[in-house]
């Protein structure tokens, strides 16, 4: 399944692959059915948010954005096929909001082998950001980042016993090694580590695991399924523990998941708090959303926003005469640029945007609060 963000095509005039005088293709494979639905949807909504404010303005030097979106259903081998159409068919001048670890790391021989540029992959692992590759740029913190911001909170709340359950993925795992050298620092250890599928069959027995050691805490290195699956039977006998999750827990629908279960989840954040009433950037998106007829904002959207600017800010500073190797030239020569006092900067040798990371947590209202 794909759409377009912008109808309509162009002949091209220029010599450069996916870029006409009046418009230039991009192309994103998400997961919009399957177990990371729900999130996806607030990633496309994000991008849409930005694709419509920039076209409604008149384009970047006057050409419009097209964003082709295919849907993989979060299958890496999806992805492969999707991105795979997406150069060599449908010609798309760069890729990005691959949503994903398992997803966004298959893609990378494509990616290296076409030279297209490949932004704001939806993920933290540090795969896709050591060593550097050339024309992959990521936007937001690592998840080695997310998990040193957990790990820093609870030793500084006096909780030492910390359980871990992570997905078994290759998202789970780089998870967990951050979890693991951010405690190491502190000579500190998982008092418990559990794994759990991504179709959450296997939550009881991970939910028996960690149980048995009494932790004060649990990180939950895991999105969607196995997310909510865990919290709502752990807390069927064991209340009282708090839960720590990483920043893919960010959209509304996860809230909703999660139910009364969701109160008191700590969750990390690699983007400002979408519902504030003084963030500049925070104002831009929020129009930007109720422009497209929106007003349930979340973290994930906005960080799709986010991303999309970043691209933006970078095809802009490439110029009127857009090319490929224009585009990297540019962005890994933007330094500390400031997106309405949200900064991000690459250089040379880093093609990781941000490392900006808070916590907030569900109220028993069903929303986030700070």
């Amino acid at each position: 399944m794909s759409f377009t963000l912008a109808l309509g095509s162009a002949q091209a005039t220029t010599s450069e692959i996916g870029v006409t005088d009046t418009e230039i293709l991009l192309g994103q494979s998400l997961g919009l059915t399957g177990p990371l639905a729900e999130l996806t949807l607030d990633i496309s909504n994000g991008t849409r948010a930005y694709v419509n404010e920039v076209n409604t303005r008149g384009g970047i030097h006057g050409r419009r954005l097209k964003v082709i979106t295919m849907d993989d259903g979060y299958q890496a081998p999806n992805t492969v096929k999707n991105v795979e159409q997406m150069i060599k068919q449908d010609k798309v001048f760069a890729i990005f909001n691959v949503t994903g670890t398992p997803n966004s790391e298959a893609i990378l021989p494509l990616v290296t082998q076409s030279g297209v540029p490949f932004f704001s992959p939806f993920t933290g692992a540090d795969s896709l950001r050591n060593p550097p590759m050339p024309n992959v740029f990521n936007v937001r913190a690592s998840y080695r980042d997310e998990t040193e911001k957990l790990v820093q909170h609870l030793q500084t709340v006096g909780i030492q016993r910390i359980g871990v359950v992570y997905q078994a993925s290759s998202f789970g795992k780089d998870g967990l090694a951050g979890v693991e050298a951010a405690m190491a620092q502190r000579g500190m250890k998982p008092q418990a580590v559990a794994s759990v599928q991504s179709n959450a069959s296997d939550t009881d027995a991970a939910v028996t695991a960690v149980s048995e050691r009494n932790p004060g805490a649990i990180i939950l290195i895991t999105a969607g399924r196995p997310t909510f699956e865990f919290i709502k039977s752990y807390n069927k006998s064991h209340r009282g523990v708090q839960f720590y999750t990483l920043s893919v827990m960010g959209a509304s629908a996860n809230i909703k998941a999660l139910g009364k279960d969701g109160v008191g989840v700590v969750v990390a954040s690699v983007v400002p708090f979408p519902w504030s009433q003084a963030h500049p950037l925070v104002k831009e998106y929020q129009s930007a959303m109720q422009k497209i007829g929106l007003s349930d904002y979340s973290f994930v959207s906005f960080e799709s926003y986010i991303n999309a600017r970043v691209l933006g800010a970078a095809i802009e500073r490439a110029g009127k005469n857009l090319t490929r190797s224009g585009l990297v030239t540019a962005a890994e020569n933007m330094r500390q640029v400031s997106l309405g006092g949200f900064y991000v900067g690459y250089s040379k040798a880093s093609r990781q945007a941000s490392k900006h990371v808070e916590l907030t947590i569900i109220g028993p209202n069903g929303k986030f609060i700070k």
